[in-house]
C-alpha cells in the first residue's frame, strides 16, 4: 500500500543511541508491520508514495515520475535556503500532495513563515514503542532529569532545587545514553524533569509518556534557530494536557509548579496522550487518513 522513500545517508549515530531521523524511520516501519501494511523500501511497488526525508535535489528527481497526487512529504524535509530539495518543494507545491508536520506548531511554521499553502501542509506524529513493560517507581530514584540543548545554568538551578527538597534524582544529557540506558532509568523513577529545548515532536518525551510516567516541564516559548525572520511560537512539548504533568517557563514558577506537581503525582496519566496521538495503531490510522483524503 505504501513505498517508504528515505536516505540512510541522512542518519548519524551517537554511540548506542539511534539519531532521531532513524528513529522515525525505524517506529514507522515498526508501526506498519504491527498494523500489517503491506509497504516497499525505496520501490515504486504501491499506491502511494512517502518520501520521509531526502536532503538532495537530484534524490528527489529521481522520483519525479510517481504521481504526484499519491505523494506526501516529511517529516523530515529541511525547507530553508541551503537545502535546494527543500527550497523546490516550497516552489513547486504539485509535485506532492501533503507536506508532514510533526506537529501543529512547525505546521505553523511551514504556513506562516516558509509559505507553504496551507491546504498543501498536514500533521503526522511518527508512533512511539508501547514502553508499559517498564514498572515505574522501582529503585532509589525519584527523578530523572532529561537535559537537552539548554544552559547549563538552568541544569543546575533544578539539581540545587531537588536538593533541597530531597529528591534522589539522576540526569541524561541528549546524545549521551543508550536506548537501554534510558529505558531502564525512565522505569525507574517516580517523575521526570524535562529540561529540553524546542521538539518538533519529541520522541523521548512521548517513550515516557508510553511508560505513564508524570513529567515536570521548564518549557521554551520560541523556535529561533534560523534567526530573527524565521522566529516562532514553539514548544517542548507540543503533545500535551494536564493528564502528563506540570509545565513552566520561568525559574520563578519552579516552588509553586513543583508544589503543585509533586502533591498530585499519582493522579497524572500521561498514558493517555500517548495512546491518543502515537501509539503505532493512532500513527498509521492518521498516516492513512492522509492518504486517503
Amino acid at each position: 500500500m505504501i513505498n517508504l522513500w528515505y536516505e540512510e545517508s541522512y542518519w548519524s549515530h551517537t554511540g548506542g543511541r539511534l539519531s532521531g531521523p532513524e528513529k522515525v524511520v525505524q517506529n514507522t516501519i515498526a508501526s506498519l508491520e504491527q498494523e500489517n501494511i503491506d509497504f516497499a523500501i525505496n520501490k515504486d511497488v504501491h499506491k502511494y508514495n512517502f518520501l520521509m526525508q531526502y536532503q538532495h535535489d537530484e534524490a528527489f528527481r529521481k522520483h519525479e515520475k510517481l504521481e504526484h497526487d499519491t505523494c506526501i512529504i516529511g517529516p523530515q524535509v529541511w525547507f530553508f535556503e541551503n537545502n535546494p530539495y527543500g527550497r523546490f518543494l516550497i516552489d513547486n507545491p504539485q509535485y506532492y500532495k501533503k507536506v508532514v508536520a510533526p506537529s501543529e506548531w512547525v505546521q505553523n511554521k511551514f504556513v506562516n513563515k516558509l509559505n507553504i499553502p496551507a491546504e498543501k501542509t498536514c500533521i503526522w506524529p511518527v508512533g512511539i514503542e508501547d514502553l508499559k513493560r517498564y514498572d515505574n517507581g522501582v529503585g532509589d530514584l525519584d527523578c530523572l532529569i532529561y537535559f537537552k540543548s539548554r544552559p547549563i545554568e538552568q541544569l543546575d538551578y533544578v539539581k540545587k532545587f531537588l536538593d533541597s527538597k530531597g529528591i534522589k534524582y539522576a540526569v541524561t544529557q541528549y546524545g549521551n545514553y543508550s536506548e537501554e540506558e534510558f529505558r531502564n532509568l525512565v522505569g525507574s523513577v517516580k517523575f521526570c524533569f524535562v529540561i529540553d529545548s524546542t521538539e518538533s515532536q519529541g520522541i523521548a518525551i512521548q517513550e515516557m509518556m508510553s511508560m505513564n510516567t508524570p513529567l515536570l516541564v521548564w518549557d521554551v516559548s520560541e523556535w529561533d534557530y534560523m534567526g530573527e525572520d524565521y522566529r516562532v511560537p514553539a514548544t517542548s512539548v507540543p503533545y500535551w494536557s494536564d493528564d502528563c504533568g506540570e509545565k513552566f517557563k520561568d525559574s520563578v514558577e519552579l516552588e509553586y509548579a513543583f508544589d503543585r506537581f509533586y502533591s498530585n503525582l499519582d493522579r497524572y496519566t500521561s498514558r493517555k496522550v500517548y495512546e491518543s496521538e502515537f501509539s503505532y495503531a493512532a500513527s498509521v490510522k492518521k498516516l492513512l487518513d492522509i492518504f486517503e483524503k
